[in-house]
């Protein structure tokens, strides 16, 4: 992509750089995690700019695959002590800092220049 051009926001991230690579790197993780072809196809959609997220959500392919995965997510957290709890909230708050300042700098000023994103998919709230 060359400098000109810009990778397409998300529309639930109103403009906000940071939030949608956040939530693209997010939907890349649960693409590759999950063997559906139809999420995987929806996936590649959103992130490259021809649907929206908010049309995503409402298919079957995204309820067949989140649901699970929303539910394990949510028994895990409430397994976890307090102070679990504050470290991974601590956690996703420096990660999201993080993009926040990459999606902030230039590309050629982080020496950073060949286009691929953060990998998130060893991330313990992922398991």
């Amino acid at each position: 992509m060359s400098g000109s051009e810009q990778e397409p926001t998300l529309d639930i991230a109103r403009g906000d750089v940071a939030l949608s690579k956040h939530v693209k790197n997010s939907l890349g993780v649960l693409r590759d995690k999950v063997d559906d072809p139809e999420f995987a196809r929806l996936v590649d959609d959103v992130t490259s700019g021809r649907r929206s997220l908010r049309d995503m959500v409402h298919t079957p392919a995204f309820a067949r695959v989140l649901n699970p995965l929303a539910e394990q997510g949510a028994e895990t957290y409430r397994n976890l002590s307090e102070e679990e709890r504050e470290e991974l909230a601590r956690q996703g708050e420096e990660q999201f800092e993080q993009v926040r300042a990459d999606a902030e700098t230039p590309t050629a000023a982080r020496g950073d220049d060949d286009g691929d994103d953060e990998d998130f998919s060893d991330r313990t709230w992922m398991r």
